[in-house]
């Protein structure tokens, strides 16, 4: 519940948590703020969107191993990054179905709106 809180704080529109189609936008007022980074991705070692599929087995759990090899040698494709990231800050299990991360994202956005009602 609190990283719910910690959410809901960090935006001024509380809905932009709830829209199921999101993925981590950047907040207007901090656009400009944002640094561009120096990290030159090598061509051809990106993780591409048809390689982040093949990562994946039958039940969608994760080859994280390969993963990380492939993120450290030539960063992520930007169509990706979201999904990429919930992985690699600890937010999935790499082992979890798919079907169990549609749980979990289905019950963390119950509780942020349980939580945003009661503000």
């Amino acid at each position: 519940m609190n990283r719910m809180m910690f959410m809901a704080c960090c935006y001024n529109d509380p809905e932009m948590l709830i829209d199921p189609d999101t993925v981590y936008p950047v907040r207007p007022e901090c656009r400009d703020d944002t640094p561009k980074s120096r990290f030159k991705p090598r061509p051809g070692l990106t993780l591409s969107p048809k390689r982040w599929k093949l990562l994946h087995n039958e039940e969608g759990c994760l080859d994280i191993a390969g993963m990380l090899k492939r993120v450290q040698r030539g960063g992520i494709h930007p169509t990706i990054k979201g999904e990429v990231w919930e992985f690699l800050l600890g937010c999935y299990d790499p082992k979890s179905t798919t079907e169990q991360r549609n749980q979990l994202r289905q019950q963390r956005r119950f509780l942020l709106q349980l939580h945003l009602s009661f503000v």
